[in-house]
């Protein structure tokens, strides 16, 4: 998952025009990234490992910041709703942002087999965005 949203923001270029050192907007990109991986209740290796290349390329942290991050997204979990709504007031400003991660989501759906409850996020971060 966290590698759709990595190419998502390689063809957005580098967040020129967001705040990148904003610490809630990366804990809202955290959090919603983390809720996508971890919504079949499991996390491997190889989504921990894109989620950091995604922090590392996208928002310039070193591996401190992004293990903070990942450890402050699996304890806010439960807050994804805040999260979310945060999230749409960052970037509701560039609705190709919005809808580029809409369309990287329903990418990620496809392409492998997802559950009811997996395609009711999907449902609710769809209607959040839009």
């Amino acid at each position: 998952m966290p590698s759709k949203l990595r190419e998502w923001f390689d063809e957005l270029g580098h967040l020129d025009h967001l705040n990148v050192e904003d610490h809630t907007l990366q804990r809202a990109f955290a959090v919603v990234i983390y809720h996508v991986i971890n919504a079949d209740k499991i996390e491997t290796d190889r989504e921990k490992k894109r989620f950091s290349e995604f922090f590392l390329n996208d928002f310039g942290l070193d591996d401190l910041e992004i293990y903070k991050l990942h450890k402050e997204a699996s304890q806010f979990d439960k807050d994804f709703d805040t999260y979310l709504d945060v999230l749409k007031e960052k970037i509701g400003a560039y609705p190709e942002v919005e809808v580029k991660l809409l369309k990287t989501l329903n990418s990620i759906m496809v392409t492998q087999k997802f559950n009811k409850e997996e395609f009711a996020e999907f449902e609710k971060i769809r209607d959040t965005l839009l």
